[in-house]
């Protein structure tokens, strides 16, 4: 426990160093309110998680040299306190949030590292060879007989390392007010969800599992936080449009090949039919001036390309039937049927096909993935529909067109079809 103290009053220091330096107008007295909201938060919410065991007089609810902080109470009294202070000082909200939202990245990532000396935050049962021995008086009694487990704590505390340069880099490229808190926001929402899938010391309020559900909270804020303080729309548009699309087509392929348990011959030859040769075309019909740019934005351009594409993807889905795997059938019959009607659709209008494949990939992800973390990606379609009409790359109906053939056709294959 001294050791857990003695690390968090470190991340302190240096995050209340980094504070007044960034920002001169954050004094020693608000940092100290900012400290005794964050305890009071964080220990009020520990005290929700408890109620029973508190009743049964098991937790001392003023004990808090016992142990017992949670994070999302003490985050909320540090957005509260800041509301506050910038009233009292007449300073805008953002002007402070965003430089404890800069900081507060590498405080939680020296405080993680004090979980390993409390046998605290570690996660589910593991062979790997950075799995850490956990004591059996401090075992989950669930997974009593197990002796390693996922060092959750030092995932989380490198993941917040990676987000506090994240915060950096954002801190100097953009001067909107309010984009640093928000980034903090869902890069931390991310995260908690990331690492929930392998926490087993679950928080329920009233049967709610509450890490999970502030995180989506916190996620959506901060996505709402970023659009409506970003001064350069165009900027995050060509963000969502280009670099999350990407990403989110990347992801899809890895866990295709990682669900679906593939022989090496078949991988080879659905990267070969299903991405090489298809962006190899692209790039042709680029050069060969047959199309007139790499996005194929004039609808007339459209049909002799995606129809060559289809011929790809016809012997994708004959390459997955031949591997005889029934998800990766299912994954390239939904490819198929929804390239085929919207190259069709194509002759006479001109759906999104960056919906239909934002929608399929989600899908995919879905259905491959089956947990509940996975539908949050969901939120990720109208973003980059979003995205489209900033950029002017397509109407309304051609965004919720794509995105509705991709949608129909995947719940249809992925849902009631068998093989």
């Amino acid at each position: 426990m001294n050791i857990y103290g003695l690390l968090i009053g470190i991340g302190i220091v240096i995050g209340i160093e980094l504070i007044t330096r960034i920002n001169k107008k954050i004094t020693y007295t608000d940092i100290i309110l900012l400290l005794i909201s964050a305890l009071i938060g964080a220990r009020l919410l520990f005290i929700l998680h408890n109620i029973e065991e508190i009743k049964m007089g098991i937790i001392n609810p003023f004990a808090i040299w016992d142990g017992g902080l949670a994070f999302y109470g003490g985050l909320i009294g540090i957005l509260l306190c800041i509301f506050f202070i910038s009233k009292h000082k007449r300073i805008k909200y953002y002007e402070i949030s965003d430089t404890i939202s800069l900081t507060l990245p590498l405080m939680q990532a020296i405080g993680r590292i004090g979980n390993f000396f409390n046998y605290e935050l570690y996660g589910k049962p593991t062979n790997l060879p950075w799995g850490i021995f956990i004591p059996i008086e401090y075992r989950n009694l669930n997974h009593i007989s197990y002796t390693h487990f996922h060092p959750v704590f030092l995932y989380e505390s490198i993941l917040n390392i990676i987000n506090f340069v994240i915060l950096i880099f954002l801190h100097k490229k953009t001067k909107s007010k309010g984009v640093i808190t928000g980034a903090y926001l869902v890069n931390y929402a991310v995260i908690r969800l990331g690492m929930n899938m392998l926490r087993i010391d679950k928080e329920f309020i009233f049967g709610i599992e509450t890490s999970n559900l502030l995180s989506i909270i916190f996620l959506f804020i901060g996505i709402i936080i970023i659009m409506k303080q970003t001064k350069n729309k165009t900027r995050l548009a060509k963000f969502f449009s280009r670099t999350v699309m990407i990403l989110l087509i990347a992801l899809t392929s890895v866990s295709i090949f990682i669900k679906t348990n593939l022989t090496l011959k078949h991988q080879l030859l659905l990267i070969i039919f299903t991405f090489i040769l298809p962006i190899l075309l692209v790039v042709l019909f680029k050069l060969f001036d047959i199309t007139s740019d790499l996005t194929v934005s004039k609808k007339e351009e459209r049909p002799k390309l995606f129809l060559t594409c289809l011929v790809f993807f016809l012997i994708s889905l004959y390459i997955s039937f031949r591997a005889g795997n029934t998800q990766l059938l299912q994954i390239y019959t939904a490819l198929n049927l929804t390239f085929l009607l919207g190259t069709l659709i194509t002759f006479y209008w001109k759906i999104s096909f960056h919906m239909i494949l934002a929608t399929l990939s989600v899908s995919f992800l879905i259905f491959l993935w089956n947990i509940p973390q996975s539908y949050l990606l969901i939120s990720l379609i109208p973003l980059i529909g979003w995205s489209r009409l900033q950029l002017r790359r397509h109407s309304i109906k051609q965004v919720i067109g794509g995105t509705l053939l991709a949608a129909i056709c995947s719940v249809i294959v992925l849902t009631f079809i068998n093989f």
